[in-house]
Protein backbone atom coordinates (compact mmCIF):
# COMPACT_ATOMS: atom_id res chain seq x y z
CA UNK A 1 0.00 0.00 0.00
CA UNK A 2 1.39 3.40 -0.98
CA UNK A 3 1.89 6.26 1.49
CA UNK A 4 -0.71 8.45 -0.29
CA UNK A 5 -3.35 5.70 -0.14
CA UNK A 6 -2.81 5.11 3.57
CA UNK A 7 -3.02 8.86 4.22
CA UNK A 8 -6.27 9.12 2.27
CA UNK A 9 -7.84 6.32 4.26
CA UNK A 10 -6.75 7.89 7.52
CA UNK A 11 -8.38 11.18 6.53
CA UNK A 12 -11.52 9.31 5.56
CA UNK A 13 -11.65 7.59 8.95
CA UNK A 14 -11.55 11.00 10.67
CA UNK A 15 -14.48 12.35 8.60
CA UNK A 16 -17.55 13.45 10.58
CA UNK A 17 -20.53 11.19 10.89
CA UNK A 18 -22.63 13.36 8.60
CA UNK A 19 -20.29 12.82 5.63
CA UNK A 20 -22.02 11.70 2.50
CA UNK A 21 -20.69 9.90 -0.51
CA UNK A 22 -23.01 10.04 -3.52
CA UNK A 23 -23.29 7.09 -5.88
CA UNK A 24 -25.82 5.93 -8.41
CA UNK A 25 -26.60 2.74 -6.44
CA UNK A 26 -27.37 4.92 -3.42
CA UNK A 27 -29.57 7.23 -5.51
CA UNK A 28 -31.49 4.24 -6.86
CA UNK A 29 -31.92 2.83 -3.35
CA UNK A 30 -33.29 6.17 -2.12
CA UNK A 31 -35.69 6.29 -5.06
CA UNK A 32 -36.87 2.75 -4.34
CA UNK A 33 -37.59 3.52 -0.68
CA UNK A 34 -39.24 6.81 -1.59
CA UNK A 35 -41.71 4.88 -3.78
CA UNK A 36 -42.11 2.24 -1.09
CA UNK A 37 -42.99 4.66 1.69
CA UNK A 38 -45.20 6.81 -0.54
CA UNK A 39 -47.16 3.64 -1.30
CA UNK A 40 -48.02 2.97 2.34
CA UNK A 41 -48.68 6.69 3.01
CA UNK A 42 -51.11 6.69 0.08
CA UNK A 43 -52.81 3.58 1.48
CA UNK A 44 -53.29 5.17 4.92
CA UNK A 45 -53.94 8.71 3.67
CA UNK A 46 -57.69 8.21 3.23
CA UNK A 47 -58.10 7.11 6.84
CA UNK A 48 -55.98 10.01 8.06
CA UNK A 49 -58.03 12.48 6.02
CA UNK A 50 -61.52 11.10 6.56
CA UNK A 51 -61.32 9.82 10.13
CA UNK A 52 -60.63 12.62 12.66
CA UNK A 53 -59.46 10.00 15.12
CA UNK A 54 -56.36 9.39 12.99
CA UNK A 55 -55.78 12.90 11.63
CA UNK A 56 -52.50 12.94 13.58
CA UNK A 57 -51.23 10.31 11.14
CA UNK A 58 -50.15 13.01 8.68
CA UNK A 59 -47.53 14.21 11.16
CA UNK A 60 -46.04 10.77 11.79
CA UNK A 61 -44.03 10.44 8.51
CA UNK A 62 -42.37 13.81 9.17
CA UNK A 63 -41.61 12.96 12.80
CA UNK A 64 -40.23 9.57 11.77
CA UNK A 65 -38.04 11.24 9.12
CA UNK A 66 -36.76 13.69 11.75
CA UNK A 67 -35.89 10.87 14.14
CA UNK A 68 -34.12 9.05 11.29
CA UNK A 69 -32.12 12.18 10.52
CA UNK A 70 -31.27 12.54 14.21
CA UNK A 71 -30.01 8.96 14.26
CA UNK A 72 -28.10 9.51 11.02
CA UNK A 73 -25.99 12.25 12.58
CA UNK A 74 -24.64 9.79 15.18
CA UNK A 75 -24.79 6.55 13.22
CA UNK A 76 -22.32 3.78 13.97
CA UNK A 77 -19.75 2.54 11.53
CA UNK A 78 -21.21 -0.06 9.17
CA UNK A 79 -20.25 -3.68 9.66
CA UNK A 80 -20.64 -6.82 7.60
CA UNK A 81 -24.16 -8.24 8.19
CA UNK A 82 -24.48 -11.57 9.93
CA UNK A 83 -27.24 -14.01 9.00
CA UNK A 84 -27.70 -12.30 5.64
CA UNK A 85 -28.95 -15.65 4.36
CA UNK A 86 -31.97 -15.23 6.65
CA UNK A 87 -32.50 -11.50 6.11
CA UNK A 88 -32.65 -11.72 2.31
CA UNK A 89 -35.49 -14.29 2.05
CA UNK A 90 -37.51 -12.54 4.78
CA UNK A 91 -37.17 -9.26 2.92
CA UNK A 92 -38.20 -10.94 -0.34
CA UNK A 93 -41.29 -12.45 1.32
CA UNK A 94 -42.26 -9.03 2.69
CA UNK A 95 -41.89 -7.53 -0.78
CA UNK A 96 -43.94 -10.31 -2.35
CA UNK A 97 -46.82 -9.58 0.06
CA UNK A 98 -47.22 -6.10 -1.39
CA UNK A 99 -48.80 -7.39 -4.61
CA UNK A 100 -51.73 -9.34 -3.11
CA UNK A 101 -52.22 -6.66 -0.45
CA UNK A 102 -52.52 -3.92 -3.10
CA UNK A 103 -54.86 -6.04 -5.21
CA UNK A 104 -57.25 -6.63 -2.32
CA UNK A 105 -56.94 -3.07 -0.97
CA UNK A 106 -58.43 -1.51 -4.11
CA UNK A 107 -61.66 -3.42 -3.47
CA UNK A 108 -61.47 -2.95 0.31
CA UNK A 109 -59.85 0.41 1.10
CA UNK A 110 -61.20 0.30 4.67
CA UNK A 111 -59.84 -3.15 5.60
CA UNK A 112 -57.41 -2.41 8.39
CA UNK A 113 -55.88 -5.87 8.19
CA UNK A 114 -54.45 -4.81 4.81
CA UNK A 115 -53.17 -1.57 6.33
CA UNK A 116 -51.22 -3.57 8.87
CA UNK A 117 -50.04 -6.10 6.29
CA UNK A 118 -48.69 -3.40 4.00
CA UNK A 119 -47.19 -1.33 6.83
CA UNK A 120 -45.41 -4.35 8.32
CA UNK A 121 -44.15 -5.34 4.87
CA UNK A 122 -42.71 -1.85 4.27
CA UNK A 123 -41.12 -1.82 7.73
CA UNK A 124 -39.66 -5.32 7.21
CA UNK A 125 -38.17 -4.35 3.83
CA UNK A 126 -36.65 -1.19 5.30
CA UNK A 127 -35.17 -2.96 8.31
CA UNK A 128 -33.84 -5.72 6.08
CA UNK A 129 -32.14 -3.16 3.84
CA UNK A 130 -30.56 -1.45 6.85
CA UNK A 131 -29.23 -4.78 8.10
CA UNK A 132 -27.76 -5.67 4.72
CA UNK A 133 -26.24 -2.20 4.31
CA UNK A 134 -24.69 -1.76 7.75
CA UNK A 135 -25.00 -4.89 9.84
CA UNK A 136 -26.59 -5.48 13.23
CA UNK A 137 -25.34 -2.22 14.74
CA UNK A 138 -26.94 -0.15 11.98
CA UNK A 139 -30.17 -2.13 12.29
CA UNK A 140 -30.39 -1.49 16.06
CA UNK A 141 -29.50 2.17 15.63
CA UNK A 142 -32.22 2.95 13.06
CA UNK A 143 -34.82 0.47 14.30
CA UNK A 144 -36.95 2.92 16.32
CA UNK A 145 -37.49 5.59 13.61
CA UNK A 146 -38.68 2.90 11.22
CA UNK A 147 -40.96 1.16 13.74
CA UNK A 148 -42.29 4.52 14.94
CA UNK A 149 -44.33 4.80 11.74
CA UNK A 150 -46.60 1.99 12.96
CA UNK A 151 -48.28 4.35 15.47
CA UNK A 152 -50.07 5.91 12.47
CA UNK A 153 -51.68 2.62 11.40
CA UNK A 154 -55.35 2.45 12.51
CA UNK A 155 -56.13 0.01 15.28
CA UNK A 156 -58.20 -3.08 14.51
CA UNK A 157 -61.86 -2.11 14.60
CA UNK A 158 -62.84 -4.50 17.42
CA UNK A 159 -60.03 -3.29 19.68
CA UNK A 160 -60.77 0.34 18.88
CA UNK A 161 -64.47 0.02 19.65
CA UNK A 162 -63.84 -1.72 22.97
CA UNK A 163 -61.27 0.84 24.13
CA UNK A 164 -63.16 3.95 22.97
CA UNK A 165 -66.58 2.84 24.25
CA UNK A 166 -65.22 1.80 27.65
CA UNK A 167 -63.28 5.06 28.00
CA UNK A 168 -66.38 7.07 27.10
CA UNK A 169 -68.50 5.24 29.67
CA UNK A 170 -65.83 5.72 32.33
CA UNK A 171 -65.57 9.40 31.40
CA UNK A 172 -69.34 9.84 31.71
CA UNK A 173 -69.50 8.01 35.05
CA UNK A 174 -66.67 10.04 36.63
CA UNK A 175 -68.03 13.34 35.28
CA UNK A 176 -71.50 12.57 36.66
CA UNK A 177 -69.99 11.81 40.05
CA UNK A 178 -68.23 15.18 40.07
CA UNK A 179 -71.35 17.03 38.89
CA UNK A 180 -73.55 15.45 41.53
CA UNK A 181 -70.95 16.13 44.22
CA UNK A 182 -71.00 19.88 43.50
CA UNK A 183 -74.79 19.97 43.33
CA UNK A 184 -75.48 19.73 39.57
CA UNK A 185 -78.02 16.95 39.01
CA UNK A 186 -76.92 14.57 36.24
CA UNK A 187 -77.86 11.06 35.11
CA UNK A 188 -75.97 8.64 32.87
CA UNK A 189 -77.50 6.89 29.84
CA UNK A 190 -74.67 4.94 28.24
CA UNK A 191 -72.34 7.58 26.80
CA UNK A 192 -74.89 10.35 27.31
CA UNK A 193 -75.13 12.67 30.33
CA UNK A 194 -78.65 13.92 31.04
CA UNK A 195 -78.90 17.34 32.66
CA UNK A 196 -81.90 19.44 33.61
CA UNK A 197 -81.41 21.46 30.42
CA UNK A 198 -80.93 18.52 28.02
CA UNK A 199 -78.50 15.77 27.08
CA UNK A 200 -74.77 15.97 26.42
CA UNK A 201 -73.22 13.19 24.36
CA UNK A 202 -69.73 12.10 25.34
CA UNK A 203 -68.89 11.19 21.74
CA UNK A 204 -69.59 14.82 20.73
CA UNK A 205 -68.67 16.79 23.86
CA UNK A 206 -65.60 14.69 24.56
CA UNK A 207 -64.13 13.61 21.24
CA UNK A 208 -60.79 14.15 22.97
CA UNK A 209 -61.02 10.57 24.24
CA UNK A 210 -59.75 9.77 20.77
CA UNK A 211 -56.64 11.85 21.48
CA UNK A 212 -55.34 8.91 23.50
CA UNK A 213 -53.67 7.53 20.37
CA UNK A 214 -52.15 10.89 19.48
CA UNK A 215 -50.83 11.25 23.04
CA UNK A 216 -49.31 7.77 22.79
CA UNK A 217 -47.56 8.83 19.56
CA UNK A 218 -46.19 12.03 21.13
CA UNK A 219 -44.94 10.15 24.21
CA UNK A 220 -43.04 7.70 22.00
CA UNK A 221 -41.54 10.57 19.99
CA UNK A 222 -40.39 12.50 23.06
CA UNK A 223 -38.90 9.39 24.60
CA UNK A 224 -36.74 8.83 21.52
CA UNK A 225 -35.98 12.50 20.99
CA UNK A 226 -34.58 12.81 24.51
CA UNK A 227 -33.00 9.33 24.28
CA UNK A 228 -34.60 8.05 27.46
CA UNK A 229 -33.98 4.58 28.87
CA UNK A 230 -36.79 2.06 28.53
CA UNK A 231 -38.26 2.51 32.03
CA UNK A 232 -38.60 6.26 31.62
CA UNK A 233 -40.20 5.84 28.21
CA UNK A 234 -42.78 3.47 29.66
CA UNK A 235 -43.45 5.91 32.50
CA UNK A 236 -43.93 8.74 29.97
CA UNK A 237 -46.41 6.63 27.95
CA UNK A 238 -48.45 5.77 31.06
CA UNK A 239 -48.37 9.39 32.19
CA UNK A 240 -49.52 10.52 28.74
CA UNK A 241 -52.48 8.16 28.78
CA UNK A 242 -53.46 9.34 32.26
CA UNK A 243 -53.11 12.99 31.22
CA UNK A 244 -55.31 12.47 28.14
CA UNK A 245 -58.03 10.81 30.21
CA UNK A 246 -57.95 13.39 33.03
CA UNK A 247 -57.98 16.27 30.54
CA UNK A 248 -60.99 14.78 28.79
CA UNK A 249 -62.83 14.50 32.08
CA UNK A 250 -62.06 18.17 32.65
CA UNK A 251 -63.35 19.06 29.20
CA UNK A 252 -66.56 17.06 29.66
CA UNK A 253 -67.13 18.60 33.09
CA UNK A 254 -66.64 22.12 31.71
CA UNK A 255 -69.09 21.59 28.84
CA UNK A 256 -71.66 19.99 31.14
CA UNK A 257 -71.45 22.94 33.52
CA UNK A 258 -71.91 25.33 30.60
CA UNK A 259 -74.92 23.31 29.40
CA UNK A 260 -76.42 23.18 32.91
CA UNK A 261 -76.06 26.93 33.47
CA UNK A 262 -76.55 28.39 29.97
CA UNK A 263 -78.44 25.70 28.05
CA UNK A 264 -77.41 22.98 25.61
CA UNK A 265 -77.03 25.50 22.78
CA UNK A 266 -74.13 27.16 24.63
CA UNK A 267 -72.01 24.03 24.12
CA UNK A 268 -71.39 25.00 20.49
CA UNK A 269 -69.71 28.25 21.56
CA UNK A 270 -67.46 26.46 24.03
CA UNK A 271 -66.84 23.20 22.16
CA UNK A 272 -63.76 24.15 20.13
CA UNK A 273 -62.14 26.58 22.63
CA UNK A 274 -62.46 23.98 25.39
CA UNK A 275 -61.05 21.28 23.15
CA UNK A 276 -58.00 23.27 22.07
CA UNK A 277 -57.34 24.48 25.62
CA UNK A 278 -57.42 20.98 27.05
CA UNK A 279 -55.26 19.70 24.17
CA UNK A 280 -52.57 22.31 24.78
CA UNK A 281 -52.62 21.66 28.52
CA UNK A 282 -52.17 17.93 27.89
CA UNK A 283 -49.33 18.41 25.39
CA UNK A 284 -47.42 20.97 27.46
CA UNK A 285 -47.79 18.84 30.60
CA UNK A 286 -46.45 15.82 28.69
CA UNK A 287 -43.55 17.88 27.34
CA UNK A 288 -42.73 19.19 30.82
CA UNK A 289 -42.71 15.63 32.14
CA UNK A 290 -40.41 14.55 29.33
CA UNK A 291 -37.98 17.34 30.26
CA UNK A 292 -38.07 16.16 33.86
CA UNK A 293 -37.44 12.56 32.81
CA UNK A 294 -34.73 13.50 30.32
CA UNK A 295 -31.50 11.72 31.30
CA UNK A 296 -28.26 13.61 31.75
CA UNK A 297 -26.26 12.71 28.64
CA UNK A 298 -22.46 13.00 28.47
CA UNK A 299 -21.04 15.79 26.28
CA UNK A 300 -21.38 14.90 22.61
CA UNK A 301 -18.19 13.86 20.88
CA UNK A 302 -17.55 13.91 17.16
CA UNK A 303 -17.72 10.36 15.94
CA UNK A 304 -15.04 9.21 13.57
CA UNK A 305 -16.71 6.89 11.12
CA UNK A 306 -16.33 6.35 7.43
CA UNK A 307 -18.70 8.13 5.06
CA UNK A 308 -21.74 6.11 4.16
CA UNK A 309 -21.26 4.36 0.87
CA UNK A 310 -23.84 2.16 -0.74
CA UNK A 311 -22.54 -0.57 -2.98
CA UNK A 312 -24.58 -2.81 -5.22
CA UNK A 313 -27.39 -1.89 -7.54
CA UNK A 314 -29.13 -5.27 -7.63
CA UNK A 315 -31.81 -5.29 -4.95
CA UNK A 316 -32.78 -1.58 -5.24
CA UNK A 317 -33.37 -2.15 -8.94
CA UNK A 318 -35.41 -5.27 -8.16
CA UNK A 319 -37.49 -3.30 -5.65
CA UNK A 320 -38.20 -0.48 -8.12
CA UNK A 321 -39.18 -2.94 -10.85
CA UNK A 322 -41.38 -4.93 -8.45
CA UNK A 323 -43.23 -1.83 -7.25
CA UNK A 324 -43.88 -0.77 -10.85
CA UNK A 325 -45.08 -4.26 -11.79
CA UNK A 326 -47.37 -4.26 -8.75
CA UNK A 327 -49.09 -1.06 -9.83
CA UNK A 328 -49.37 -2.29 -13.42
CA UNK A 329 -50.92 -5.55 -12.22
CA UNK A 330 -53.43 -3.69 -10.02
CA UNK A 331 -54.43 -1.39 -12.89
CA UNK A 332 -54.77 -4.35 -15.28
CA UNK A 333 -56.84 -6.40 -12.81
CA UNK A 334 -59.42 -3.69 -12.18
CA UNK A 335 -59.34 -2.04 -15.61
CA UNK A 336 -62.31 -3.99 -17.12
CA UNK A 337 -64.61 -2.54 -14.46
CA UNK A 338 -62.95 0.83 -13.98
CA UNK A 339 -65.68 2.70 -15.92
CA UNK A 340 -68.65 0.82 -14.48
CA UNK A 341 -70.74 2.82 -12.07
CA UNK A 342 -74.15 2.15 -10.63
CA UNK A 343 -76.95 4.20 -9.23
CA UNK A 344 -79.87 1.73 -9.24
CA UNK A 345 -82.01 3.69 -6.79
CA UNK A 346 -82.39 7.16 -5.35
CA UNK A 347 -83.92 8.73 -2.24
CA UNK A 348 -86.73 11.26 -2.59
CA UNK A 349 -87.43 13.20 0.59
CA UNK A 350 -91.18 13.14 1.51
CA UNK A 351 -91.55 16.90 1.69
CA UNK A 352 -95.36 16.72 1.27
CA UNK A 353 -95.90 14.56 4.35
CA UNK A 354 -97.61 15.95 7.44
CA UNK A 355 -95.24 17.82 9.72
CA UNK A 356 -92.24 17.38 7.40
CA UNK A 357 -89.21 19.20 8.74
CA UNK A 358 -85.57 18.86 7.74
CA UNK A 359 -83.10 18.37 10.56
CA UNK A 360 -79.53 19.72 10.71
CA UNK A 361 -76.67 17.23 10.76
CA UNK A 362 -74.29 17.97 13.67
CA UNK A 363 -70.92 19.31 12.58
CA UNK A 364 -69.16 16.44 14.34
CA UNK A 365 -71.18 13.91 12.32
CA UNK A 366 -70.43 15.73 9.05
CA UNK A 367 -66.73 15.73 9.85
CA UNK A 368 -66.84 12.02 10.64
CA UNK A 369 -68.90 10.79 7.69
CA UNK A 370 -67.71 13.19 4.95
CA UNK A 371 -70.63 12.29 2.71
CA UNK A 372 -71.21 13.89 -0.70
CA UNK A 373 -74.99 14.12 -0.37
CA UNK A 374 -77.21 13.61 2.64
CA UNK A 375 -79.52 14.94 5.26
CA UNK A 376 -82.11 14.17 7.92
CA UNK A 377 -85.82 14.88 8.33
CA UNK A 378 -88.84 14.13 10.52
CA UNK A 379 -92.55 13.83 9.64
CA UNK A 380 -95.79 12.09 10.65
CA UNK A 381 -96.87 8.87 8.97
CA UNK A 382 -100.41 8.14 7.70
CA UNK A 383 -101.26 6.54 11.07
CA UNK A 384 -99.87 9.62 12.86
CA UNK A 385 -96.62 8.02 14.01
CA UNK A 386 -93.46 10.06 14.29
CA UNK A 387 -90.93 9.11 11.60
CA UNK A 388 -87.32 10.16 11.18
CA UNK A 389 -84.80 9.35 8.45
CA UNK A 390 -81.10 9.82 7.83
CA UNK A 391 -79.85 9.27 4.27
CA UNK A 392 -76.32 9.67 2.88
CA UNK A 393 -74.57 9.09 -0.43
CA UNK A 394 -70.84 8.71 -1.01
CA UNK A 395 -69.24 8.88 -4.44
CA UNK A 396 -66.51 6.39 -5.46
CA UNK A 397 -63.32 6.71 -3.49
CA UNK A 398 -64.97 8.09 -0.36
CA UNK A 399 -63.84 5.44 2.10
CA UNK A 400 -65.72 7.20 4.89
CA UNK A 401 -68.79 5.39 3.55
CA UNK A 402 -67.20 2.13 4.62
CA UNK A 403 -66.35 3.56 8.02
CA UNK A 404 -70.08 4.04 8.69
CA UNK A 405 -70.51 0.31 9.20
CA UNK A 406 -69.03 0.83 12.67
CA UNK A 407 -71.89 3.21 13.47
CA UNK A 408 -74.94 1.06 12.83
CA UNK A 409 -77.93 1.42 15.19
CA UNK A 410 -76.94 -1.69 17.17
CA UNK A 411 -73.58 -0.04 17.97
CA UNK A 412 -74.45 3.62 18.48
CA UNK A 413 -77.93 3.64 20.03
CA UNK A 414 -77.08 1.42 23.03
CA UNK A 415 -74.20 3.81 23.71
CA UNK A 416 -76.74 6.65 23.91
CA UNK A 417 -78.81 4.87 26.57
CA UNK A 418 -81.32 2.87 24.47
CA UNK A 419 -81.83 -0.86 24.97
CA UNK A 420 -81.85 -3.10 21.91
CA UNK A 421 -84.69 -5.62 22.18
CA UNK A 422 -84.46 -7.37 18.84
CA UNK A 423 -82.42 -7.47 15.61
CA UNK A 424 -83.70 -9.36 12.57
CA UNK A 425 -80.48 -9.50 10.57
CA UNK A 426 -80.31 -8.75 6.84
CA UNK A 427 -83.34 -9.41 4.61
CA UNK A 428 -83.90 -8.39 1.00
CA UNK A 429 -86.95 -6.15 0.89
CA UNK A 430 -88.39 -5.19 -2.52
CA UNK A 431 -89.39 -1.51 -2.67
CA UNK A 432 -90.71 -0.18 -6.00
CA UNK A 433 -88.83 -2.92 -7.84
CA UNK A 434 -85.57 -2.34 -5.94
CA UNK A 435 -84.20 -5.10 -3.73
CA UNK A 436 -82.71 -3.52 -0.63
CA UNK A 437 -80.64 -5.33 2.03
CA UNK A 438 -82.34 -4.13 5.21
CA UNK A 439 -81.69 -4.76 8.87
CA UNK A 440 -84.64 -4.38 11.25
CA UNK A 441 -84.21 -3.32 14.87
CA UNK A 442 -86.44 -2.78 17.87
CA UNK A 443 -85.24 -0.61 20.74
CA UNK A 444 -86.69 0.41 24.08
CA UNK A 445 -86.33 4.19 24.52
CA UNK A 446 -87.06 4.62 28.23
CA UNK A 447 -90.26 2.59 27.98
CA UNK A 448 -91.23 3.76 24.48
CA UNK A 449 -90.82 1.33 21.50
CA UNK A 450 -88.64 2.42 18.58
CA UNK A 451 -88.39 0.45 15.30
CA UNK A 452 -85.65 1.08 12.74
CA UNK A 453 -84.97 0.00 9.16
CA UNK A 454 -81.27 0.30 8.30
CA UNK A 455 -79.82 -0.16 4.80
CA UNK A 456 -76.20 0.02 3.67
CA UNK A 457 -75.83 -0.36 -0.10
CA UNK A 458 -72.42 -1.05 -1.59
CA UNK A 459 -72.31 0.42 -5.11
CA UNK A 460 -70.74 -2.70 -6.58
CA UNK A 461 -73.65 -4.85 -5.42
CA UNK A 462 -75.51 -4.05 -8.64
CA UNK A 463 -73.13 -6.12 -10.73
CA UNK A 464 -75.18 -9.19 -9.95
CA UNK A 465 -78.80 -9.66 -8.96
CA UNK A 466 -77.93 -11.83 -6.02
CA UNK A 467 -79.12 -11.65 -2.44
CA UNK A 468 -75.71 -12.60 -1.09
CA UNK A 469 -74.03 -9.88 -3.15
CA UNK A 470 -76.47 -7.26 -1.93
CA UNK A 471 -75.85 -8.11 1.72
CA UNK A 472 -73.11 -6.58 3.83
CA UNK A 473 -70.38 -9.17 3.52
CA UNK A 474 -67.45 -7.65 5.40
CA UNK A 475 -66.01 -11.02 6.30
CA UNK A 476 -62.58 -11.94 4.98
CA UNK A 477 -64.24 -14.31 2.54
CA UNK A 478 -66.54 -11.60 1.19
CA UNK A 479 -63.75 -9.06 0.85
CA UNK A 480 -61.50 -11.52 -0.99
CA UNK A 481 -64.41 -12.49 -3.25
CA UNK A 482 -64.91 -8.83 -4.26
CA UNK A 483 -61.20 -8.49 -5.08
CA UNK A 484 -61.17 -11.77 -7.00
CA UNK A 485 -64.02 -10.52 -9.18
CA UNK A 486 -62.26 -7.22 -9.81
CA UNK A 487 -64.89 -5.11 -8.04
CA UNK A 488 -63.26 -1.89 -6.96
CA UNK A 489 -64.89 0.37 -4.39
CA UNK A 490 -67.66 2.37 -6.14
CA UNK A 491 -69.16 4.48 -3.40
CA UNK A 492 -72.17 3.68 -1.24
CA UNK A 493 -75.60 4.71 0.03
CA UNK A 494 -77.04 4.45 3.50
CA UNK A 495 -80.38 5.27 5.06
CA UNK A 496 -81.86 4.79 8.50
CA UNK A 497 -85.63 5.08 8.85
CA UNK A 498 -87.17 5.10 12.35
CA UNK A 499 -90.76 5.06 13.60
CA UNK A 500 -91.97 5.52 17.19
CA UNK A 501 -94.96 4.14 19.07
CA UNK A 502 -95.75 0.73 17.56
CA UNK A 503 -96.09 -2.02 20.15
CA UNK A 504 -96.66 -4.66 17.44
CA UNK A 505 -93.58 -5.46 15.35
CA UNK A 506 -95.64 -6.42 12.30
CA UNK A 507 -97.49 -3.10 12.29
CA UNK A 508 -94.21 -1.23 12.66
CA UNK A 509 -92.68 -3.05 9.68
CA UNK A 510 -95.81 -2.32 7.62
CA UNK A 511 -95.53 1.40 8.44
CA UNK A 512 -91.83 1.46 7.63
CA UNK A 513 -92.43 -0.33 4.31
CA UNK A 514 -95.19 2.12 3.37
CA UNK A 515 -92.92 5.06 4.12
CA UNK A 516 -90.08 3.56 2.09
CA UNK A 517 -92.36 3.21 -0.93
CA UNK A 518 -92.71 7.00 -0.89
CA UNK A 519 -88.96 7.51 -0.55
CA UNK A 520 -87.03 4.90 -2.58
CA UNK A 521 -87.31 4.88 -6.38
CA UNK A 522 -85.40 3.30 -9.25
CA UNK A 523 -82.69 5.17 -11.10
Amino acid sequence: MSHSTAEARALEARAPAAAWSFSWPLALALLAFLFLWLEIIHQLGSEWSLNPQYAYGWTVPFLAAFLFYQCWSRRPAPTRPRFAGLTIPLTLVAGALLLPARLVAVANPDWRLLDWMMALAVVAISLGALHLAGGASTLRHFCFPVLFFLVAVPWPVQLEQVVVQNLMRADAAITIGILNFIGTLALQHGNVIELSTGQVGIDDACTGVRSLQATFMIALFLGEFYRMPLRRRLLLIVAGAALAFVCNIGRTFLLCEVAANSGIEAIHRWHDPAGFTILFICLFALWAMSLWLQPALPPARLAAVAPFRFRGIGWPLVLVVWLCLTEIAVAFWYAPRATETSNPWTVTWPTNETGYQSQPIPAAAQELLRYNEGGAATWRSADDRRCMMYAFHWLPGRTAALFVKNHRPDICLPASGLTMVQESGIHLVTINGVKLPIRSYRFDEHGRPLHIFYCYWDGRSSYVDDAAAAAEDWTARGRLHAARQGKRELGARMFELAVWGHENDGEARATLTQELEKIVHKG
